[in-house]
């Protein structure tokens, strides 16, 4: 009985720390990784909002090239002096050109993405987000990316999440 004991808190233990680790790891992202902004597509408006949250598109997922089962690894972001990114190209290794920024690619939904599908914010906050232009993204240099926020056209966050 004492041995199933010290099992049960070792593994408690071991998945804490595992927890702790990966929080860390996020944390870390969003306050060293690049800032790089991503413009917003169109989403069928009878979708936007819809209670607490905001369905996202990002105009470079429909740039990336989906070939079926073969997904590129990393998108190339070409990253201008306002941290606005414009697609560069895709590839299976993390770019080590200049000025380059690599983003993870998944499949979502059927299609290419290189940011979540939905942004959610605090109740009753949804007229602070609908001028929403670009999603802001914390990018580590492994390409794990995060969105930090939403920003305007004149690239002001929006929201009380300042990053």
């Amino acid at each position: 009985m004492r041995a199933e004991r010290a099992a049960i808190v070792a593994a408690l233990c071991l998945v804490l720390a595992v927890a702790c680790y990966l929080v860390y790891g996020f944390e870390r992202t969003l306050r060293d990784g690049q800032l790089v902004l991503l413009e917003l597509a169109p989403v069928d408006p009878r979708s936007l909002m819809q209670g607490d949250y905001m369905a996202l598109r990002f105009a470079v997922d429909a740039q990336l090239p989906d070939s079926g089962e073969q997904i590129p690894g990393y998108a190339y972001l070409h990253r201008g002096a306002e941290g606005r990114a414009v697609l560069a190209g895709t590839g299976d290794q993390l770019s080590s050109e200049p000025g380059v920024v690599s983003m993870r690619i998944r499949r979502e939904g059927g299609h290419l993405t290189v940011g979540p599908n939905a942004f959610f914010f605090q109740e009753g906050t949804a007229h602070v987000y609908e001028q929403a232009r670009w999603g802001g993204f914390r990018v580590a240099d492994d390409g794990t990316a995060l969105l930090a926020g939403l920003y305007d056209g004149q690239l002001q966050l929006l929201g009380s999440n300042r990053r």
